[in-house]
């Protein structure tokens, strides 16, 4: 059975569809010795070569299907080659892309992307045909945001939102709109919506009425929920039957899930550690310490018994030292050595009676 090239590549993790696309214009991809065009379909037998690197291999194994739930910070870039305008005017630092765990031959594709001013739940996995089939599907993908915005007031003023909108004459229905909470003038609602390819909506929907947005956060996609578990800039791994969900979702047939490779997951809830840095101090403590040689029983054995003879040695010694003293005509005369805890003064002659 042959299928087109460019999504046969994308479902082993090599790139996306619009990117194979770019590289078959570029003329980067080679099947069986000639130039791919598009269109060109892939056999299970054809040599692909990418830039010219054999990368048929890669194309008769196929991973285990993995999904990521990431809970990406607000500013923070997907990837830096992001040509959106709203990126540009961010400082750039680490990626979310760079903070994904690694994986040889599987590349992570964005499954909701969202702009670097927004936050929440993103969602990666490493088969391609997913992706694509979620993307297709999301008109009918349930979402949910929490949205807060300045009000004059606080909670106990905050407007009630219409549940309509009319975007680029297209009317907009949400699920629900209510206020969910806020400190001082800082109110947040909570948004829900029965698509997901509306995100811009959400936004309208607020100005609309005058409100300034501060912060967007998506909670929920699909059945998929950002929990408290999961820290900002850290993943956590789905597990399978989280997937098999969206695999219903994406009206696609649901894989066998084999064992997860030891390097990108621990257990069902595979969450990312995280150590915190020491202190200035902790950091000093842990330089300067040298850690003290491990002894056996016989070596502290023989240390006990060798401090044991040099304290009897200097004892001995010091016991047959005499202590030489000085009277006062000058002439010297050997005394007793000192009792311990008793005088070095001399006893005086007792006078006997006679």
């Amino acid at each position: 059975m042959s299928e087109r090239l460019n999504k046969i590549l994308a479902q082993h993790g090599i790139g996306s569809r619009r990117e194979v696309e770019r590289w078959i214009e570029e003329g980067r991809l080679q099947l069986n010795g000639s130039s791919v065009q598009l269109g060109d379909r892939y056999t299970e037998g054809d040599r692909v070569l990418l830039d010219g690197r054999d990368i048929t291999k890669r194309l008769t194994t196929r991973a285990n299907v993995q999904v990521l739930a990431y809970h990406k910070p607000q500013g923070q870039l997907i990837e830096r080659s992001s040509n959106d305008p709203v990126d540009a005017e961010v400082d750039a630092g680490e990626t979310v892309m760079e903070r994904l765990p690694k994986q040889r031959g599987v590349r992570w594709v964005a499954i909701n992307p969202m702009h670097a001013g927004d936050s929440g739940l993103l969602l990666f996995t490493n088969d391609g045909a997913l992706s694509y089939a979620l993307t297709r599907q999301k008109k009918n993908i349930p979402s949910v945001y929490m949205v807060r915005v300045h009000v004059r007031g606080g909670l106990k003023a905050a407007p009630q939102l219409s549940s309509k909108l009319m975007l680029d004459d297209q009317l907009i229905e949400f699920t629900a709109i209510e206020p969910s909470g806020g400190e001082a003038e800082n109110v947040w609602y909570k948004v829900s919506m029965p698509r997901s390819d509306r995100r811009a909506a959400v936004r309208a929907l607020f100005a609309s009425h005058d409100l300034t947005i501060s912060r967007m956060m998506q909670v929920n996609f699909a059945e998929i929920e950002l929990t408290k578990d999961i820290p900002r800039s850290r993943h956590q791994s789905l597990k399978p039957t989280q997937i098999a969900q969206l695999y219903q979702v994406a009206k696609l047939a649901v894989p066998k899930f084999g064992p997860v490779k030891a390097d990108t997951a621990n257990d069902d809830e595979n969450i990312e550690k995280f150590k915190p840095r020491p202190g200035k101090r902790a950091r000093v403590k842990r330089a300067t310490y040298t850690p003290a040689v491990k002894r056996t029983r016989h070596d502290s054995s023989t240390d006990s018994a060798t401090r044991r003879q040099l304290s009897s040695r200097q004892s001995s010694s010091k016991s047959a030292e005499p202590i030489v003293r000085i009277d006062k005509l000058g002439s010297g005369r050997k005394s007793a050595p000192r009792a311990r805890g008793g005088s070095n003064r001399p006893s005086r002659p007792t006078q006997s009676r006679h």
